[in-house]
């Protein structure tokens, strides 16, 4: 009895933490540069709020990990001077968060009244010595294959391109922003840049659709599991006569 409450609880708990990510990936289908995230769930043994191994008939599921599709997505032209893609599927532009160095394969940047390229969040993008600034009324922005930035036909910087040894240990830090571990430091990286191009989503919406459709399946079927398990104890306990 026992057995198949901690299945079905644990199937609830499961099916639910499916559906927030399916949700999320749903959600930025449209997003440039984003890429989606999945997650593993394994069984265990221990039962719930037990410190001692239970008998070993008990049974359930947990999540395990979550994880980044970083399969590589269609670029998309926009003819938007600021916006970029980068050419190589491992790698990523460099920018400036609130509390250090995130990175990112979304391109769509914008120029403040300032001269800096920004992300739409605000964060500066950086390049091999410092972020990327323009001066004040300059009317082109070219952007070359090799990320060498002009202005006006005046050289202003190189847009810093990295790779990472291992993406499975990066670590999301917002919908397209990631960190690194610190014994794992990007490595620059010479690549090809794409002005005028913005990274679409690799998410495909009715895939992800129909897996939201399953998600909420296996929800209903392990609440419908407990609440037959429930009854069946009611009856079991009730006394009689």
């Amino acid at each position: 009895m026992f057995r198949g409450i901690y299945a079905a609880a644990t199937a609830l708990d499961a099916a639910q933490q499916r559906q927030e990510v399916t949700a999320a990936n749903l959600a930025n289908s449209s997003t440039p540069g984003y890429k989606q995230q999945g997650v593993r769930f394994e069984t265990f043994n221990l039962a719930i709020g037990r410190d001692q191994p239970p008998p070993p008939d008990i049974v359930g599921t947990r999540l395990a990990a979550t994880y980044t599709d970083f399969r590589p997505s269609a670029l998309q032209p926009t003819g938007n001077p600021t916006d970029l893609a980068l050419g190589e599927p491992d790698q990523f532009f460099a920018v400036q968060g609130p509390t250090g160095t995130v990175f990112t394969r979304n391109g769509s940047f914008r120029l403040t009244a300032q001269g800096q390229l920004v992300t739409h969040a605000g964060y500066p993008l950086l390049g091999t010595t410092g972020p990327i600034a323009v001066p004040e009324g300059t009317g082109r922005v070219n952007v070359a294959s090799d990320g060498s930035v002009t202005a006006d036909g005046t050289p202003v910087g190189n847009v810093r391109l990295v790779r990472f040894a291992d993406l499975t240990r990066l670590s999301p830090a917002g919908p397209t922003l990631y960190t690194a571990p610190q014994d794992m430091p990007p490595q620059d990286a010479a690549g090809r840049v794409a002005q005028g191009f913005r990274e679409a989503s690799n998410v495909n919406p009715t895939e992800t659709m129909v897996g939201m459709i399953a998600s909420t399946r296996y929800y209903e079927a392990a609440q419908r599991a407990l609440r037959a398990i429930a009854e069946s104890v009611q009856l079991n306990t009730r006394p009689q006569g």
